[in-house]
């Protein structure tokens, strides 16, 4: 039983792996709640050395948006560059993820921070990386991931999120840190 003004957590009894692939592990482990009654909790474990990362490429006063393919909520979404961990070093990622997905080789990278994009099921956390861009002139690598590639500036990309043309968890999350840091371009 809970004491007074302290939470116990929730336990795990048995750690149970369902699935696997070479991004993830999927476990549906079984569990016992503070109150001492049996469940289930689903848990997904990136199997990466290090952090996924969500990049903010920002050139000038534009920043650069790349659309998916969101196969879980069958949408086509704008967002920032992701991707899951390439190495222990989240900016070693991060380089990877903006050549793979917008093409671009030339940038300055800042950790801005970590987020967790959904504490409720993932076991990680997500760097949030900020990439002062040179040359916006790449091509996407990843052709099968990234549909377009949009520069948009400060202003539009904030019209964008007010009419919900940009509703991805992990962008709108590493927009608010890095517009809690002022580290977004003044439109």
């Amino acid at each position: 039983m809970s004491n007074p003004g302290r939470l116990d957590p929730i336990r795990r009894k048995r750690e149970v792996r369902a699935y696997a692939n070479r991004f993830a592990e999927v476990f549906d482990d079984e569990v016992e709640f503070p109150d001492g009654t049996p469940g289930r909790y689903l848990r997904i474990v990136n199997r990466g050395d290090g952090p996924g990362v969500v990049v903010l490429p920002v050139h000038g006063i534009n920043v650069g948006l790349v659309q998916t393919y969101r196969y879980p909520v069958e949408s086509w979404q704008w967002g920032l560059p992701r991707g899951f961990s390439h190495n222990h070093d989240p900016l070693v990622t991060a380089r990877t993820e903006l050549h793979e997905e917008i093409g671009v080789r030339d940038a300055a990278f800042e950790l801005l921070g970590f987020m967790t994009p959904d504490s409720g099921m993932l076991a990680t956390r997500v760097a949030v990386i900020l990439a002062r861009v040179n040359e916006p002139t790449g091509r996407t690598v990843d052709v099968q991931e990234v549909a377009a590639v949009r520069w948009l500036p400060v202003r539009e990309l904030w019209h964008w999120v007010a009419q919900g043309r940009i509703e991805d968890g992990m962008s709108l999350a590493a927009l608010t840190l890095a517009h809690a840091l002022d580290h977004l371009p003044n439109p």
